[in-house]
């Protein structure tokens, strides 16, 4: 929503001053009238393990830092600080209300980018879709990566509404937003999202797959409104596909050209050729010279303590927390990292509630980010991690959904 507003609409200054003052607003927004008064409880051990790691990460920006003090990444750490303060401060039936916000607004983003790219002339069909930025020195082509990412929290949210609306009309909706955040996902060209989508399915089938549920699936298709639902989506989709072949194609194209990337990738990083026109790919090549870094890293005595902050750029977070951090900043991320896919996994059998669920799976979506983009300090990991710190693998929300309980609260002293 950010870049739509600065960079398609042309509303404020084209500079890191209105994203800042729209996180300001965010935060002002959520602003409890109880703040520093009443906490409530999160997930103790992916609190500890996650403010102890950007402790570190502080220290050594601080202390230990070879590139410099930058404004942005004061600004960032007071952000997620900020954030994580507030997530703190809001009581637990917030849950409810932030999946549907999370669908509305993510949806929302998904219209806007698609006008965002009817209306750029440099932009046509075939090419990836892609946040383009306005202000100097910006990427060039854009940034897929927030588009795929937003695609996934809308098709995520409209997956865990799908069972709690029972009207037709609102399922129809939810279901049709799915397969428009699928076509999102697809467009952006994406491959880490590509997989994370995959890895999400996967797990799902893992802890869904059983015989008598495929039956009363099988079943419950033939209800009278059930069946409504499935001849409309049926019929509007085969209607779609006869009215727009050309998207229909498209959008296979842009599978092949996925394909072909992830063929790249592969000849890259393994040096295995698997179709003749497989080439070198530059992203993948940067996280291989990457790696080499890291393996310097750990022949060498800064594998104690590590090189600094922000001393090398891996686009590997995993591997970058060592380099730059040394053990300790390896154990306390990683860790914290591991803890979440666990909660992800426990909750995911569970299905305790739908932002835990939802929190869940897009860990998924993240795992793949984790060894193929970004730093292990960028405030997109950090925010998700601080909602992730408050809602998942809570046990009080064991019992939420079935009747009200004592939350754990923590009182501050005036």
């Amino acid at each position: 929503m950010i870049f739509f507003f600065r960079d398609t609409l042309g509303i404020g200054p084209a500079s890191s001053t209105f994203t800042a003052g729209f996180f300001v607003l965010a935060l002002l927004l959520m602003t409890p009238t109880n703040l520093f008064l009443r906490f409530y409880k999160p997930n103790a051990i992916l609190f500890y393990l996650g403010v102890g790691f950007l402790a570190i990460s502080m220290y050594y920006f601080a202390f230990f830092n070879p590139v410099g003090t930058a404004v942005t990444d004061i600004g960032n750490y007071v952000f997620i600080f900020a954030f994580l303060i507030l997530l703190l401060s809001i009581p637990s039936d917030v849950q409810e209300t932030v999946v549907p916000v999370f669908f509305i607004l993510s949806l929302f983003s998904n219209i806007t980018l698609v006008y965002s790219l009817m209306t750029d002339p440099s932009w046509s069909v075939g090419m990836r879709a892609a946040v383009s930025f306005s202000n100097e020195g910006a990427q060039a082509g854009g940034n897929p990566h927030i588009t795929a990412r937003n695609g996934v929290i809308c098709l995520l949210s409209a997956l865990v509404l799908i069972p709690r609306y029972r009207s037709v009309l609102g399922r129809l909706f939810l279901y049709f937003s799915v397969l428009f955040s699928l076509g999102v996902i697809v467009i952006s060209l994406a491959k880490s999202s590509y997989l994370g989508v995959g890895i999400m399915v996967a797990l799902y089938v893992f802890y869904n797959f059983k015989v008598t549920r495929i039956f009363s699936a099988i079943g419950s298709i033939f209800t009278f409104k059930n069946l409504i639902v499935l001849i409309v989506v049926i019929f509007g989709i085969n209607y779609f596909l006869q009215a727009y072949s050309n998207v229909y194609f498209s959008l296979m194209n842009y599978w092949s050209v996925f394909e072909d990337r992830i063929m790249d990738v592969i000849f890259t990083s393994l040096g295995v050729k698997l179709t003749e026109t497989a080439d070198i790919d530059a992203s993948a090549m940067g996280r291989v010279s990457g790696f080499a870094d890291f393996l310097d890293t750990i022949y060498s005595w800064d594998v104690f303590l590590g090189r600094g902050y922000k001393f090398g750029f891996l686009d590997i977070p995993i591997l970058e927390a060592w380099v730059n951090h040394g053990i300790l900043g390896f154990l306390f991320f990683n860790g914290f990292n591991l803890c979440l896919f666990i909660y992800a996994l426990q909750e995911i059998k569970r299905n305790t509630s739908p932002l835990s669920t939802f929190l869940a799976y897009f860990f998924l979506s993240l795992i793949v980010l984790l060894i193929s983009g970004g730093r292990p300090y960028d405030i997109a990991y950090w925010f998700p991690y601080a909602v992730m710190i408050r809602f998942l693998g809570i046990k009080y929300f064991d019992k939420f959904n079935a009747k009200p309980v004592q939350e754990q609260l923590v009182t501050a002293n005036p």
